[in-house]
């Protein structure tokens, strides 16, 4: 057993540990403080900081900040508010619908000589003959003037031609669009340039509340549904998922509860564009707000009013669903792919945004028009810089008949017949005043786009660039 006595001793004990172990750690727990952190990189960018000196170097507190943004970001576009607001509630009758002095205005302005007098006082011989024919001729007959109408519930008289009417002069607008009502404003001494400013706190406190009520609105509205799963970001695209239905109803909703809670401010605002801002009785916004809930039904009457509730509900409705439908009805319904046809689906967006407008433009109109009519008792009347409907709308479906038939959008004359007026087809376009400004709005926005995806390349840009 020789062989046995000559066999080698384990090495068992020749073990050595290393001087790191390894260490297996779940997910959640992080790992040992003396592990050294790897470097970043240098092919990545660089993770976002929120302490990042752009946002420190302000000082300011958040809501300040935002307020601010806000703020400018309003009086950017808040012209072109005004100007669509005052031309989507303007009342432009044809000559049959016309009131009294509307219409003897438009004749008188249609049998005036514009060139007459100017010729005659311009040449010096026939000037003896003109003042010598001026004095010889017999007198006419002496018309009294009409008697004064009743007063209001004010207490003022009814002044047939206001003072502070915007001037209706088709050479100072030329044009019937936005930007024609932004010149009248302009060229209105009463007015000016400050008045294209008019609700611009009211806007942007809208905007403000908007910003910091939708999270909160859009978590509990998803929260009430258990169905739902988690509440979804709000930029979140509805195309990622499979089933889209349930999604799209609850951010739509929670879009539509958002604006309608603000929709006092909305009226608020519509009427301080319209309110004369010459007048030392215009009310301020506070004012406005307050004899609203004082003669027209209190605070709920705000929101449950018949000429405020129905056009705000379909408003603030149709709007983001028809915004947040579109890409589903690209991507699901015609197979347009943004990752593979880019251009393709870009001018898709664009050709159902336009066409939105078709949808929503009426109603907008329609909104901004009875937000005007006041329920006040006695009948008061709203002031405004533009000639509103003497007598009220009944509803949204009477609202859109009534513009049809007794309005119309062809271009403004100094001698306007019952041609110039044009068919039912110039009262239609009555409904869309500012369908313009908002086409080109979206152009814009497309060809920005385009300008974007050229600078940034890549390959999904650049397949783009090569279908033009």
């Amino acid at each position: 057993m020789s062989s046995g006595s000559s066999r080698p001793q384990s090495v068992r004990g020749l073990y050595t540990p290393p001087a790191e172990e390894w260490v297996f750690l779940p997910p959640t727990v992080s790992p040992p403080a003396a592990a050294a952190a790897q470097a970043q990189p240098a092919h990545l960018p660089t993770p976002f900081a929120p302490e990042d000196d752009d946002l420190t170097d302000l000082g300011l507190p958040g809501p300040v900040q935002l307020f601010g943004s806000q703020f400018f970001l309003t009086a950017l576009g808040m012209p072109f508010d005004v100007g669509k607001t005052l031309l989507q509630v303007e009342y432009r009758p044809r000559k049959k619908y016309a009131p009294p002095e509307v219409r003897d205005e438009q004749s008188r302005e249609a049998s005036r000589d514009w060139g007459a007098e100017e010729d005659t006082l311009s040449n010096p011989d026939e000037a003896d003959v003109y003042f010598s024919d001026r004095l010889v001729a017999p007198s006419g007959n002496f018309v009294p003037p009409p008697p004064p109408k009743s007063a209001d519930a004010s207490g003022y008289l009814e002044d047939t031609s206001p003072t502070w009417l915007l001037k209706d002069d088709p050479d100072v607008s030329r044009g019937n669009g936005v930007w024609g009502m932004i010149r009248r404003v302009r060229a209105t001494a009463s007015e000016g340039l400050p008045a294209l400013w008019k609700g611009q706190v009211v806007a942007t406190l809208q905007g403000v509340l908007s910003t910091v009520l939708q999270p909160r609105i859009h978590a509990l509205v998803f929260s009430a549904v258990p169905s739902s799963g988690a509440p979804l970001p709000l930029d979140f695209p509805l195309t990622a998922l499979p089933h889209p239905g349930l999604p799209l109803v609850l951010q739509v909703a929670s879009h539509a509860l958002t604006q309608f809670i603000l929709s006092p401010l909305e009226l608020v605002k519509t009427r301080l564009i319209v309110a004369p801002g010459s007048l030392p009785s215009t009310p301020s916004s506070v004012t406005i707000l307050r004899r609203a809930i004082r003669d027209e039904g209190g605070f709920t009457g705000l929101y449950l009013a018949p000429n405020v509730l129905i056009p705000t509900l379909l408003e603030v409705t149709l709007k983001p669903l028809l915004s947040m439908a579109i890409p589903l009805v690209l991507e699901r319904q015609l197979g347009i792919s943004p990752d593979i046809s880019p251009l393709t689906y870009s001018l898709a967006d664009l050709t159902l945004n336009i066409a939105s407008l078709l949808v929503v433009l009426p109603i907008e109109t329609v909104r901004k028009r009875l937000q005007l009519q006041s329920r006040a008792p006695g009948g008061r009347k709203v002031r405004s810089v533009v000639r509103l409907r003497e007598r009220d709308y009944v509803g949204v479906v009477e609202a859109i008949w009534r513009i049809i038939t007794e309005e119309t959008a062809a271009p403004r004359k100094r001698r306007m017949t019952e041609k110039d007026e044009g068919g039912a087809f110039a009262g239609v376009c009555q409904l869309y005043r500012g369908f313009g400004m908002a086409v080109s709005s979206h152009v814009t926005v497309f060809a920005l786009q385009l300008v974007t995806a050229g600078l940034r390349g890549g390959v999904s840009h650049d397949s783009g660039w090569k279908e033009i």
